[in-house]
């Protein structure tokens, strides 16, 4: 029992780490046109985030990639993009964010 517990407590702040990234999405008209995270993007990230707070959006960019049926919309309602835009741009990203660590 306890280790459903934990499991689903890691699982709630990987989700939460998530909330991050796609808040971004606010400032990305076209999915279609993101390609990723330039260098400068990456150098601010890591000013903008401590080294913990940078491993868990990883990980929760990690853990949405093998989760498209999560209900992304969910975690910022009232976004402009589609769930199947909010996957493709965790995917996208989920390249980026792989080389900073």
């Amino acid at each position: 029992m306890m280790g459903v517990l934990i499991a689903r407590f890691l699982i709630a702040m990987n989700i939460n780490f998530l909330k991050t990234p796609i808040y971004k999405l606010n400032y990305i008209d076209n999915v279609s046109d993101f390609s990723g995270l330039t260098m400068q993007n990456l150098e601010s990230l890591k000013s903008e985030y401590d080294e913990l707070e940078l491993k868990g959006i990883i990980e929760s960019v990690n853990w949405a990639v093998k989760n498209p049926d999560y209900d992304f919309l969910s975690l910022l309602p009232g976004l402009k993009h589609t769930n199947e835009e909010i996957y493709e741009y965790l995917c996208k990203l989920e390249g980026s964010l792989n080389g900073l660590y």
